[in-house]
């Protein structure tokens, strides 16, 4: 695995910030409706009905089997949430902590490399004044933050 501290091309990033332009949206909605100090739980609640009726229907606690040399593996990793896109799908996993660490971000990293899906959200609502949200792409084994 790699994480590129590298920019993605302009073009590129623009694409993909416009991809996720409307979740994003749906996740400040939540953030500042709700407020800072609740449970995990509720926060998801509330984006899975905000997602459903803005956008698509989300996949809740969405299990994915990794694949492990060419095999589906028994055990699985379990994602929050997954919005099913045209263009690939958005895992989107919530936390309600003070800050987003590394902890998180690998394993909002482990979820995109086990899934191969293009794009992981990472949105902390036990931050203020604003939700915490950092965003990544994977292509070819590389995962960029966009």
């Amino acid at each position: 695995m790699e994480v590129s501290k590298e920019a993605i091309p302009e073009e590129l990033h623009k694409q993909l910030k416009d991809y996720v332009y409307d979740i994003i949206g749906q996740m400040h909605y939540v953030h500042k409706d709700l407020g800072p100090g609740l449970p995990e739980y509720i926060y998801q609640e509330a984006l899975v009905k905000r997602i459903e009726k803005q956008i698509v229907k989300p996949l809740k606690e969405f299990q994915y089997h990794p694949i492990f040399d060419g095999e589906p593996l028994e055990s699985y990793v379990k994602m929050d949430l997954v919005v099913p896109m045209s263009r690939g799908n958005i895992i989107i996993e919530c936390k309600s902590i003070s800050a987003i660490t590394t902890k998180e971000r690998l394993q909002a990293y482990g979820y995109l490399r086990a899934t191969r899906f293009p794009i992981a959200i990472l949105v902390n609502f036990g931050s203020w004044p604003k939700a915490e949200i950092e965003r990544y792409y994977y292509n070819d084994g590389t995962i960029y933050a966009f």
